[in-house]
């Protein structure tokens, strides 16, 4: 029931979105490969490991903060 004018749009929406899905697709499958990277840490290493991010986050946020009203003043 669409004018023929506009078929060509309507495969590019739809080429589009088949190429947004398949580099979806291989992103998820990048990121899978890494699963059960960490099963071989002890308990201990793997609650410094989280200590760690948890403090460096901490950090970046303070130091975004920090900036935030910097710039603003």
């Amino acid at each position: 029931l669409l004018p023929d004018t506009q078929l060509e749009e309507i495969y590019k929406i739809i080429h589009n979105f088949r190429l947004s899905s398949k580099k979806r697709q291989n992103i998820l499958e990048n990121t899978l490969k890494f699963a059960g990277s960490w099963n071989d840490l002890t308990d201990e290493d793997f609650k410094d490991l989280s200590d760690e991010i948890s403090l460096l986050r901490q950090q970046a946020f303070k130091l975004r903060r920090n900036n935030k009203t910097i710039s603003t003043d």
